[in-house]
C-alpha cells in the first residue's frame, strides 16, 4: 500500500504536523498557501490562476506544481467530470495519479478561514455557499475513487465523506520539536500502518505527471 499525506491551509494546519509526516518518510503534497508551512513538500496543488499570481514565490519551490488552468511554469492536471475543482480535490487527484492507495488529510477543516486568518491580499475568502459546493466536490471524488483509502486526520473537520483518524494512528512514535518548518525531528520511527495496526505501507517515490 502506498501512502501520501496532504496538508491544506485550514485553521488547524501546522508546520509541526508537516514535519511529523516528513519524519515518517511519507511524501507530502501541500494545498495552496499551506506551502508556507512546508516549502519542502513533494508537490503543491492550487487550482486558481489568480492564486498563483498572488504567490509568485511558490513558482520557485523545489517540488512539483499543479493547477487546472493555464499557468506558466505549472503543470496542468484535469479532474474527470470538472472544468475546475477546489484545490483540495485537485490535491487528491494528483496523489491518486502518483499512485496513492492511502491518503492522510491534514488542515482540511472546511470551516473558518486559514491558519494565517482570512486573505487580505485581494483573493476571495470562501463563502458558506461556495464551501457547500466544495464539500459536494469531495463527495463526488470519494464516490469515484472508492479503491483509495482516505483518512481525514483533521480534528473537528466539516468534511465527512472520509473516515476520521488521528495522525497519531499512523505516526505515534514520531515526536517533532516545535521549531517551525525547519524543526528538528526526534524520536523513533513512524509506524506505517492502518489505524488498527493491520497493514504496513509502502512509501511512494515522487513521480512526474504529464496530464492536460
Amino acid at each position: 500500500m502506498t501512502a501520501w499525506a496532504l496538508l491544506a491551509p485550514g485553521p488547524s494546519a501546522s508546520a509541526e504536523d508537516a514535519e511529523r509526516v516528513r519524519a515518517a518518510g511519507i511524501p507530502l503534497g501541500v494545498i495552496g498557501s499551506a506551502f508556507q508551512l512546508a516549502p519542502w513538500a513533494n508537490f503543491l496543488a492550487a487550482t486558481d490562476a489568480a492564486w498563483w499570481r498572488k504567490y509568485p514565490e511558490a513558482l520557485t519551490l523545489p517540488g512539483a506544481k499543479y493547477t487546472m488552468h493555464q499557468v506558466k511554469g505549472v503543470e496542468r492536471v484535469k479532474v474527470a467530470g470538472y472544468v475546475s475543482v477546489n484545490s483540495g480535490v485537485l490535491g487528491l487527484e494528483v496523489a491518486r495519479l502518483k499512485g496513492a492507495s492511502r491518503i492522510l488529510l491534514l488542515g482540511f477543516d472546511m470551516h473558518g478561514t486559514h491558519f494565517f486568518g482570512p486573505y487580505t491580499n485581494g483573493l476571495s475568502n470562501t463563502t458558506d455557499q461556495r464551501r457547500r459546493m466544495h464539500l459536494a466536490q469531495y463527495d463526488r471524488w470519494a464516490a469515484r475513487n472508492r479503491g483509495i483509502e482516505v483518512f481525514n486526520c483533521t480534528a473537528g473537520s466539516a468534511l465527512k465523506c472520509f473516515p476520521e483518524a488521528r495522525l497519531d494512528d499512523f505516526c505515534s512514535d514520531v515526536q517533532v520539536a516545535h521549531a517551525g518548518v525547519s524543526g528538528e525531528v526526534h524520536g523513533g520511527a513512524c509506524e506505517h500502518a492502518s489505524p488498527d495496526g493491520a497493514e504496513a505501507l509502502q512509501v511512494a517515490a515522487p513521480l512526474h505527471l504529464h496530464h492536460g
